[in-house]
């Protein structure tokens, strides 16, 4: 193997380095041959090892040195971020806890709503119930009270039973929106 061959296989093992750092490694070696002096080659040759060997050292040095400069600006952001957020804990915190003490407000407050609603739609079906069955006592005593009875009993319970099943899908709505909002809230979360 003679100088050219050395730098001609350096070359191609160092291939996948970028140009610059290619003929900083080639410049390198040819300025050493140069100093070196043609008459000792071959001792040059012998010193520096096979291409194989010194293309390695070289790939490894620019793999420490691009990790080195990464992971120092990533270590700088990283201090940057938990000074922020040292220095805004103090606000940020309670911020923190009063949303959460809205959104819980919030939910206890839709879920009285819709509670109220269905107890109010019950109360009407009960209400009406009563009244069939009041129609029914005073039958004998007078026909139209037990028509009218009847009447507003069967009404009664019929809007009830409208109050509770527009409740029944207006919670099923309300939670699966609310339950849709948590699981995209934690999933964002966990993402991050």
């Amino acid at each position: 193997m003679n100088r050219s061959d050395f730098i001609d296989e350096l070359k191609i093992r160092l291939r996948k380095l970028p140009y610059d750092e290619i003929k900083e490694a080639v410049d390198y070696y040819e300025e050493y041959f140069d100093d070196a002096g043609g008459e000792n080659e071959q001792s040059v040759l012998t010193e520096l090892g096979s291409p194989a060997a010194v293309s390695s050292q070289i790939i490894a040095g620019f793999a420490v040195k691009g990790a080195g400069v990464k992971s120092a600006k990533k270590n700088w952001a990283s201090a940057w971020l938990v000074i922020l957020a040292i220095s805004a804990s103090p606000v940020a915190v309670p911020l923190a806890i009063a949303a959460g003490a809205v959104a819980l407000a919030f939910i206890i407050a839709i879920s009285a709503l819709i509670f109220s609603f269905f107890a109010a739609g019950v109360a009407l079906i009960a209400g009406g119930l009563v009244s069939i069955v009041a129609c029914v006592m005073v039958v004998v005593q007078s026909p139209p009270t037990t028509v009218f009875l009847l009447g507003v009993g069967l009404a009664t319970a019929g809007a009830g039973t409208a109050v509770v099943t527009a409740t029944v899908a207006l919670a099923r709505k309300c939670f699966g929106w609310l339950t849709k909002q948590v699981g995209s809230f934690i999933l964002r979360g966990k993402t991050k």
